[in-house]
C-alpha cells in the first residue's frame, strides 16, 4: 500500500525522524518525502535495561543509549519530533464560545480547573480547534485540549539533548497514531474509530471520530504480563522438570506466540505447545475482554450503536495469533498497523518474519515523523530552535578577530615586563630560602597543633555517638521527588507523616524475647478521583510507580475505601500506605 502524502511535507527528498521513547524500549523512524508518498529509509528499536529504568536521573543513561542506536542504524539526522504519554498528560475536548485566540488559552485552563489536578499555571498545554458550530444562534470552538504536568516535558528534552538532538516538536501518542492512520487508510465520514495501542506494561486504548479525539483509556497490561506467564516448572513427559526464566519466556513468545488449539508441535525443552497455550490465553482472554469492555463503555457514554474500524498497533499485535484472536472476539473491521508492510521500505534488508515482528511497533514514531506534531505541540518556546537565540549564543564569539590583534600588540609590552619579572623572581628566591630556614624552627608548635586537631577528632566521634546526633538516615528530598513523580492527575495527597515503626510485637519484652529493630516508615494518605473502575486502575499504577521507585524498600496498603458521599463534589477512594524507604548507609 503506498502511503498517502501528508500536507505538511511538501519538500521532496527531505528527511523526518520520529522518536517513540516508551517505558521499556525506544523505537526511532526516519521517513524521505518522494513524488508519490515517503518511504521508511532507517529504523531502530532498542529494550531499555531494567538497571537504567529504575534510575532516578536516568537522562543521561537514557541519552546514551538513543546516541548508539542512531549510531548503530546509520541515522545522521539531529532533528526530531517525540511524543509524551501517561498518567500525567491529561487530554480533553472542550466546547467554548467563539474569542480572541490570545484569550482562547485561558479559557482553556479556567474550564479545565476541576478536572486537572496538578497546577495548571505551570503545566504545558497545547489545543486544536476541531471546528466552529453553531448553538442557540452563537459560534462555539470545539476544541482538543493536551495538559502536561510541569516536569514530563524538560524531562523528555533533556533525554533528547543528552542523545546530542534537538527537538522539534512534541506531542501525545494518539494524535501520532491518529496521524499514520490518516497517512495510510481513507477515513468515511462519521466513522467511529478505536485505536489499540499494545505496548510492553500497558495497552491504551483511544476513540476518534470527525476528526475529534473522543475518549481514551488505558489497561494496566501488556506484553511483559504474556511473558510472566510463561516463567515457571513445566512437568515433561519421561524427562525431568524443565524451568523456563524470563529471558527463555521471553524468545518462547516471539517465537510461538499464541499457537493454535490444536497445534501440535513442541520447543525446544519439548514443552507441548498446547500447554504454551493454555499459560497465555488467560492473559490474552483479559486483554480481549477488557477491549470489549472499553467499547461498550464509549458506546453508551457517545450514544453511538456501533464502533465501525478498530486498528490495532503497537508490539503485542506481532505476537503470532492475536490478530486472530481479536478478530474472533471482537465484531468490527480490524486493521492491523506494520509500518514495514504498509510503506515503502527502500533498500532495507528484512525478511516477512522480521518486518511482522517488528514493524507494528514503529507506528507511533511512524506517526511523529509523517505527522510533525501538526495538530498538537507541546514543545515550549523556551526549548524551540531560532536564529536569533543562535546569534545571541555566537555573539562573544564575534569579538574573537578584534581581540588577537590586540594580543598581537600588547606582547611585546609583555616582554619587557618578563625581564623585570625575572629580576623579582631572583629577589623571591632569597627571600624563599629565608623563610624554609624560619620553617623548620616552627615544627615544634606544629606537631602541638595536629595534636589538638587530632582530640577534635575523636571529640566530634564522640559527640556523633551521643543520641540524637546522628543526620537523617533517609533523604527526605529524594522520598518526597519520588511521590510526587508518581502521583497522577486525578490523586490528591492529604497527609504525609513519617515516624519510626516498630514491626516487633509489642509484648515481646515481657515475654523475655529481644526486641525487634524499630524502621523508618511514611504513613500516607490520600484520596484517588474517578469512578470505581478508573479510581482502582490508578490506584494500581499509583501502587505500580511506588514500587519501581528506588526510594523504596517496601510498599503496605494499610486500607482502602469509597470516599464518603458529601465529602467531594467526585467519586473516588480512600486510601492509606505506609512506604517504608531505603535508608543510606551513614556509617
Amino acid at each position: 500500500m503506498k502511503l498517502q502524502l501528508p500536507s505538511k511535507i511538501n519538500k521532496i527528498n527531505q528527511p523526518s525522524i520520529g522518536l517513540d521513547i516508551g517505558f521499556n524500549s525506544i523505537k526511532v523512524v526516519e521517513i524521505i518525502s518522494r513524488e508519490k508518498g515517503f518511504e521508511i529509509v532507517r529504523f531502530g528499536l532498542t529494550e531499555i535495561p531494567a538497571e537504567i529504568a529504575q534510575e532516578k536521573k536516568r537522562a543521561p543513561a537514557l541519552g546514551a543509549l538513543i546516541r548508539r542506536m542512531f549510531s548503530e542504524n546509520n541515522i545522521k539526522g539531529k532533528k526530531v519530533y517525540i511524543s509524551v504519554s501517561g498518567h500525567n498528560v491529561v487530554i480533553r475536548t472542550a466546547v467554548l464560545p467563539k474569542m480572541p485566540l490570545d484569550e482562547l488559552k485561558d479559557a482553556i485552563k479556567w474550564n479545565a480547573r476541576e478536572e486537572v489536578l496538578f497546577d495548571l499555571e505551570k503545566a504545558d498545554i497545547a489545543y486544536h480547534i476541531v471546528k466552529e458550530t453553531e448553538i442557540d444562534g452563537s459560534i462555539f470552538y470545539e476544541v482538543l485540549t493536551v495538559f502536561v504536568r510541569e516536569d514530563v516535558i524538560p524531562f523528555m528534552v533533556d533525554i533528547v539533548r543528552q542523545a546530542g538532538l534537538q527537538p522539534l516538536g512534541v506531542t501525545v501518542v494518539p494524535m501520532a497514531l491518529w496521524d499514520y492512520d490518516l497517512a495510510v487508510n481513507t477515513v468515511k465520514p462519521h466513522q467511529v474509530t478505536s485505536y489499540i495501542d499494545m505496548g510492553s506494561e500497558r495497552t491504551r486504548v483511544y476513540f476518534v471520530s470527525e476528526s475529534q479525539l473522543l475518549f481514551s483509556r488505558e489497561i494496566p497490561n501488556g506484553g511483559k504480563n504474556i511473558t510472566a506467564s510463561l516463567v515457571g516448572d513445566y512437568e515433561i513427559e519421561n524427562r525431568d522438570t524443565v524451568t523456563v526464566d524470563e529471558v527463555r519466556a521471553e524468545t518462547i513468545k516471539k517465537t510461538f506466540g499464541l499457537p493454535a488449539e490444536d497445534a501440535a508441535g513442541k520447543t525446544e525443552e519439548g514443552i507441548p505447545l498446547t500447554v504454551i497455550r493454555e499459560r497465555i490465553l488467560p492473559v490474552v482472554t483479559k486483554q480481549v475482554e477488557e477491549f470489549n469492555r472499553s467499547i461498550e463503555y464509549f458506546k453508551n457514554k457517545y450514544k453511538t450503536d456501533k464502533v465501525h474500524r478498530l486498528i490495532i498497533s503497537g508490539g503485542g499485535v506481532g505476537l503470532k495469533g492475536m490478530y486472530q484472536l481479536l478478530d474472533q472476539s471482537l465484531d468490527m473491521e480490524i486493521d492491523r498497523c506494520n509500518t514495514l508492510f504498509q510503506a515503502k521500505t527502500g533498500s532495507l534488508e528484512l525478511t516477512k518474519e522480521q518486518a511482522k515482528m517488528i514493524g507494528p511497533s514503529l507506528t507511533a514514531a511512524a506517526g511523529l515523523a509523517v505527522g510533525q506534531c501538526s495538530k498538537i505541540d507541546l514543545l515550549p518556546e523556551r526549548f524551540k530552535f531560532s536564529v536569533k537565540k543562535l546569534l545571541i549564543k555566537l555573539a562573544p564569539f564575534a569579538f574573537i578577530p578584534f581581540l588577537l590583534a590586540g594580543m598581537a600588540s600588547y606582547s611585546m609590552q609583555l616582554r619587557e615586563e618578563i625581564k623585570v619579572d625575572e629580576k623579582k623572581l631572583e629577589e623571591n628566591k632569597a627571600l624563599l630560602a629565608s623563610l624554609q630556614n624560619k620553617l623548620g624552627e616552627m615544627q615544634g608548635p606544629k606537631k602541638e597543633i595536629d595534636g589538638l586537631e587530632n582530640k577534635i577528632q575523636n571529640l566530634k566521634r564522640e559527640k556523633r555517638s551521643f543520641p540524637g546526633s546522628s543526620s537523617a538516615p533517609v533523604d527526605f528530598w529524594e522520598i518526597l521527588e519520588e511521590i510526587a513523580m508518581a502521583t497522577g492527575s486525578n490523586v490528591s495527597l492529604s497527609q504525609l507523616h513519617y515516624t519510626d515503626a516498630s514491626f516487633g510485637k509489642e509484648d515481646d519484652e515481657e515475654e523475655g524475647l529481644a526486641p525487634q529493630l524499630n524502621r523508618l516508615m511514611i504513613r500516607l494518605q490520600g484520596n484517588i478521583f474517578g469512578e470505581d473502575l478508573g479510581a482502582q486502575v490508578s490506584l494500581r499504577n499509583f501502587l505500580e510507580d511506588l514500587r519501581k521507585s528506588p526510594a523504596f524498600k517496601e510498599i503496605h496498603i494499610i486500607k482502602t475505601e469509597p470516599v464518603k458521599d458529601g465529602r467531594f463534589t467526585s467519586p473516588g477512594l480512600t486510601f492509606e500506605l505506609n512506604l517504608i524507604p531505603h535508608e543510606r548507609n551513614t556509617a
